[in-house]
């Protein structure tokens, strides 16, 4: 389902970076995570929101984008070149963080 942007709490936090485009992550302030995708749709180019998951950890939302973003309108010629692609996006994504 499609949501509009703004209807996130203010309350939760919003955890986004270029790597990650077009997902995001929100941490809720009564606990757990979700998984978001930013999509434009219609004649006006109306931006909203689809949820894509609830993560109950960190770890796994983060793997969770990674998923998406290897999945996301790619073709691959061997599982060598897909597990190849797995490794640098998630790589890009959590190179930054020791988790």
């Amino acid at each position: 389902m499609l949501r509009k942007p703004d209807s996130i709490p203010a309350s939760d936090t919003v955890i986004k970076d270029p790597g990650m485009e077009p997902y995001f992550i929100t941490k809720s302030s009564t606990g757990g995570y979700t998984v978001y995708e930013s999509v434009v749709k219609g004649e006006n180019n109306t931006p909203y929101i689809k949820t894509i998951c609830y993560p109950a950890r960190f770890t796994n939302a983060l793997k969770v984008v990674a998923e998406e973003l290897l999945n996301s309108n790619k073709h691959f010629t061997s599982i060598k070149d897909y597990v190849k692609t797995y490794d640098e996006i998630s790589e890009k994504i959590t190179g930054v963080t020791s988790i």
